[in-house]
Parts: C-alpha cells; sequence; structure tokens
C-alpha cells in the first residue's frame, strides 16, 4: 500500500512550521533556528504541498496565517508537546526516577532510620512512589521470595531459621547494628536504677518472643541470660513489640527488647541499659538475588551512601 503525502511529515517539518507561526515570520524563524531562511523556505513548501493545504497567508504583513493552518497547528504544538512527555516519561522511567517501590518495614526499621532512608531517597527521586508495607519478618521474606516485596527491613537473625539454600536466595546490606535493654514496669523495683545486671533480674517473671518464628532473637536473649547467671521464668511469649510493652505495663513481667523500642513513650513502662556486654542485633536491607529494577538499584545504592 503506497503511503500518503502527509505520511512522510517529520517532526522537524512540525518544528519549522510552529517556529514560524511563533516568529510571524521565515527571518526570524530561520534565525531562531539557526538555518538558512531560503532552506526554511522550501521546507515549508514541501511541508503545504504534502498536507495539500497552504500554512501560512503571505500576502500579509506580518506573515499571516490561514485557517486550515491555525487548525492544523494548534493540533501539531500539542502532538509535539505530548509526545516531549512521553519521551521524558519514558526516559525518567528507563532512569528509575518515575515508578513504585515496595518495601516492607518492621516496627524495629520504623522507629529508628526510617525516616532519614524515606527522605534520603525522595531528595533524590521525589517521583517515585514508597509503598510501605508493615509486615513481620517472616512474611516479609515470604513476599520478598514471591515478588510481592522489592526490598525488606528486618533484623539479619531472621535468616537465620532458613536453610542455607533458602538463605543464598537473599542478599542483605547493613543499616544499624543495636544492643537489647531491659523493659520493666514502671514500679519495678529495679526501675530507679539507670543500668540493670540481669542477675538481677534471676527468677523474675519474662515476657520474651516466641522460639517459633523468631528463633534467632529468642536464641541471642537465652544465651545473654545464660551467660549473666539470670534464668528468666517465661509467663507470656508475644511477638510484636506493642503487645510486649503492654504486657510489661500490665505488670505481667519484664522484658528484653531491641534498644529501638527507646523510640516508643509507653506508659507504664521504663527501659534500661544492661549492665553486661548485650549482643548487637543487626538491622538489614534484604532483596532476592535474582530481582532487579533500576528503582530498587537506585534505592540500595541511596541506602549504602548515606
Amino acid at each position: 500500500m503506497k503511503p500518503t503525502p502527509w505520511q512522510d511529515i517529520e517532526f522537524r517539518h512540525l518544528d519549522y512550521a510552529i517556529a514560524v507561526k511563533r516568529h510571524q515570520g521565515f527571518m526570524q524563524a530561520a534565525i531562531a533556528l539557526g538555518i538558512d531562511q531560503g532552506f526554511l523556505s522550501k521546507q515549508i513548501q514541501r511541508l503545504e504541498a504534502r498536507l495539500g493545504f497552504s500554512l501560512f497567508d503571505r500576502t500579509h504583513r506580518p506573515l499571516g496565517m490561514t485557517e486550515a493552518g491555525k487548525s492544523f497547528l494548534m493540533k501539531a504544538e500539542q502532538i509535539i508537546e505530548q509526545t516531549e512527555n512521553a519521551v521524558e516519561r519514558a526516559q525518567d522511567i528507563q532512569a528509575g526516577k518515575q515508578g513504585r517501590l515496595e518495601v516492607g518495614i518492621n516496627t524495629s526499621i520504623a522507629n529508628s532510620k526510617l525516616p532519614d532512608i524515606i527522605q534520603a531517597f525522595h531528595q533524590q527521586f521525589p517521583h517515585v512512589n514508597l509503598v510501605l508495607h508493615e509486615l513481620a519478618s517472616y512474611h516479609q521474606i515470604e513476599h520478598l521470595r514471591n515478588r510481592q516485596l522489592d526490598v525488606g527491613f528486618f533484623h539479619k537473625h531472621t535468616l537465620h531459621n532458613l536453610t542455607a539454600e533458602e538463605r543464598s536466595m537473599f542478599s542483605t546490606i547493613p543499616i544499624l547494628h543495636e544492643p537489647l535493654i531491659v523493659v520493666l514496669p514502671q514500679h519495678h523495683r529495679l526501675a530507679k536504677q539507670s543500668k540493670i545486671s540481669l542477675a538481677q533480674l534471676n527468677g523474675d517473671r519474662f515476657v520474651l518472643p516466641p522460639h517459633t518464628r523468631m528463633y534467632g532473637l529468642r536464641d541471642q536473649i537465652d544465651q545473654l541470660c545464660l551467660r549473666a547467671n539470670c534464668k528468666p521464668k517465661v509467663v507470656q511469649e508475644a511477638a510484636w513489640i506493642t503487645t510486649v510493652l503492654s504486657l510489661v505495663a500490665g505488670g505481667i513481667g519484664v522484658s528484653l527488647l531491641p534498644a529501638n523500642v527507646n523510640y516508643l513513650q509507653r506508659a507504664g513502662v521504663v527501659y534500661r541499659d544492661i549492665q553486661e556486654t548485650s549482643p548487637l542485633l543487626e538491622i538489614v536491607a534484604v532483596r532476592h538475588v535474582n530481582h532487579h529494577s533500576v528503582i530498587l538499584e537506585n534505592f540500595l545504592t541511596t541506602l549504602t551512601d548515606s
């Protein structure tokens, strides 16, 4: 099928015509475009021949436009603007400057570095939407495995629950290290001390994270207590920090939690440092090794640069 003449029109032809319209003359338009006036005039004549109608009324000074020319160039300007916008948007998407990132978070990262991370990323990529999902660590791992999350934040010890083969599916970036601290009911006998030896809590009732699903954290707590000659009497297990704090505030027992709880103001509880050397819990950013996107790479770069 033979193409119609207008199908040979290029964007530069439209640019030439729009320049003539805006400058109301060939001389001024040629100067603005940086081309020869005679060349510009011939290009407009060829464009008009392909269109089958005149764009400009050359009998008027300054140069006038035909009614057909007015209608055509109004739409042509819109087409060029829309094309420029489409190209710019596609380039931004290619560069990871537009789009969305699915991010898993838990209480620990939300209480610590998350505000700084969000601010640093949005300063560089203001048009990327960070979609935050509040999920327990074991749920984040499942979502990362299924590509429902691009990146997750949680304590590295959670990965110890996985087999070596499963752990090889993920890569991590360290975010921060934090110790454990003691959480006491407000009126506990040791509440007025600034530091507490765990030996002083020997025999106390404890509210601790469960062995199941949080084995890494619970194992570190158990080992710390064992070294400090403290034998906790575990009366309740709870996985969520807010639940633990509520139980401690209610006098059910004491607890050991990551230091980020210092940022949570909870009536009825006090936080105290541990006198013994506490293990450092590492919060990491986790991604699936086979999941790649420009936005994700930009986000991870922001983490390592901050």
